[in-house]
This record gives C-alpha cells, structure tokens and sequence, in this order.
C-alpha cells in the first residue's frame, strides 16, 4: 500500500520496487492522496508503462497519510498489508522474507525489518536504521517505536479487523499509535527481520524533519493511548514522552535549530532521568550540540559507521 502526496520525483521508484518484489501474488495499491504537484501523472506515465493487472491506483481529496492508508486497507484482499510511503523504496525479497516468518509463526501480527538509508538523490549511504529490539514487548513499544518507520512493516490483517484502523486525527506518529493499539487489543506480537530490506529516503524537505509538527502528534497520540491503557504505569508512558523529546531535538539540531534541541533534550532528560542510562543516544545528541554544523555532519556521520562495524564485528 503506497500512499501519495506531492512525490512526483519519487513515486516511481517506489511503484517499481513495490512491483519487483520476488512474490508473485501481491496487488501495489496507490493512494494518490489530492497531490497538487505531477504526482498524478507520474503515476499514470507508471501505470501505463507497466500495465500490471496487480497495480491499482485510487485518486482521493487530500486527507493525510493516516487516511490514505485506511483507504488502501479498505481497497485490498490479501491476508498480509505492507506499507511502501511514497519517497522509499523495498528491496526484492522484503515481503517473501516478512510473509515467510509470518506464515511459519501465526503469533506475529506485524513483522519489520531494518532500513538502510538513501539520500534525497537517491544514492545509497553505508548507515542503517536499527531496532534496539528485535520483539519488542507492549510497553517496549509505548516507550519507542521500534519498527523505525512507516515503510519498514508488513502487518497481517487481522491486526486491523480487531484493532481498527490508523486514528486519522493524527498527522504524525499515527503509525506508532497503531503498532501499540495492536499490542493491547489483540494477542499478536510484532517481530523483526535483523537485515535492511527498506531504503529509507532522508528528505530535508519531509516530515520528520518538521520536529514541531512531530511533538504535537506524538503527544496526541500518546494522550490517546493513556486514554485507553488506564492499567499501564505511569513511568511508561513518561518514558515513552522522553523518547519523543529526544528524538524531536535530534530533529532540530539535524536542522541546526540548536537553542531548541537543547530545551527539547533538557526536557527528555527531566521527563524521564532514566533515560541517562537507558538511551546512549542522549549523550550523542549531547555531545553533537557542542559541535559546529557541518563539522558535526562529519562526526555524526563517522561515528554511525563505527557503529555498525562494531555490531558487525560482535555478531
């Protein structure tokens, strides 16, 4: 299911990835959700290109991805639903590889997998976007969302004949929202595939980037889930609000907003000081401020890669 809003430079790629996939029984279901760029026609010059039976496109007023991907939901057949956002791309055998582990344990009601980043132009960059947790547990996931992003999931069905459908009053950290509601309606568990099997665009133009916007939906979506959980503890969800201070003032210092990033880290630290010790990306983020912009990028960017040949090296 791709949704699509004003993607005219990348919808393509993501319609071919989605209609490469090495499984053959699928449909790509786009949402073209009221673009006002050439998204609409990119799509058709696609379609026409293809002329796949299994690609269906629904043009629709712009109603926000939450919508748009309870439209696609309402379009499909298939027992297991994917999720493609419009900007990123799937690898060859991301869904066999989710479909496989599904089929074997019926207990997974949303399989992911890690992503590699690409950057805007679309090259290839050597970082990954890991799970700190492979099974995250219920409250694992109200204190991070640990599927990482909105194309890295393929969920199955069922999930969302008990649970419901993606709250469409949130513009942001609506995906989040349904991961845990699933964990607290249902008796499925999510599980993660440990390989990037998503290409994850990084748009400075996108909306994670837009870490006011974020904060806004992700307290919604959290009032929401306090709302419904009244049995949860209260340090969860406090744990769960640090979490999204943190990543907000990521946001802010990847975009050289810094007087901000700093309140928003002071915030993280004061909301939930266990953090200190259960984060190591508090003192990353820390330690970045202190650096200047572009010598900062550097640093960020060496220190991702030592990283990952660290966890290469111990696996």
């Amino acid at each position: 299911m791709i949704p699509a809003y004003n993607v005219a430079s990348y919808i393509e790629a993501a319609i071919d990835s989605a209609l490469a996939q090495t499984i053959g029984d699928l449909e790509v279901i786009v949402v073209e959700d009221g673009s006002t760029d050439d998204t609409a026609d990119v799509i058709a010059q696609v379609s026409a290109r293809h002329c796949d039976p299994r690609l269906k496109v629904l043009h629709r007023a712009n109603g926000g991805l939450a919508a748009a991907r309870n439209t696609g939901i309402l379009m499909s057949s298939g027992q297991y639903i994917g999720f493609l956002d419009a900007d990123d791309i799937w690898l060859p055998t991301k869904a066999q590889r989710h479909i496989d582990l599904m089929h074997l344990d019926p207990t997974i009601g949303i399989s992911f997998s890690n992503s590699r980043y690409i950057l805007e132009d679309g090259t290839i960059t050597p970082h990954l976007l890991q799970a700190d947790k492979l099974r995250p547990g219920f409250h694992d996931m109200i204190r991070r969302n640990h599927v990482g992003n909105g194309s890295a999931p393929i969920v199955r069905r069922a999930c969302f004949d008990q649970a419901g459908r993606f709250n469409e009053t949130l513009k942001s950290c609506e995906d989040y929202e349904m991961w845990c509601r699933i964990l607290w309606l249902t008796d499925f568990r999510i599980e993660g595939i440990d390989e990037p099997l998503t290409l994850y665009r990084i748009r400075d133009t996108s909306l994670s980037f837009n870490f006011t916007k974020f904060l806004v939906n992700a307290d919604l979506a959290m009032t929401a889930l306090r709302m419904q959980m009244k049995n949860v503890p209260d340090r969860v969800f406090r744990a769960g609000h640090a979490e999204h201070y943190r990543i907000a003032a990521w946001k802010a210092g990847s975009t050289h907003q810094d007087a901000a990033a700093r309140k928003l880290l002071l915030k993280a630290v004061m909301t939930s000081p266990r953090l200190l010790l259960s984060d190591w990306r508090v003192f990353a983020v820390a330690i970045a401020l202190l650096i200047p912009g572009r010598t900062r990028e550097q640093v960020i960017g060496k220190a991702k890669s030592l990283r990952q040949d660290l966890v290469a090296l111990v696996h």
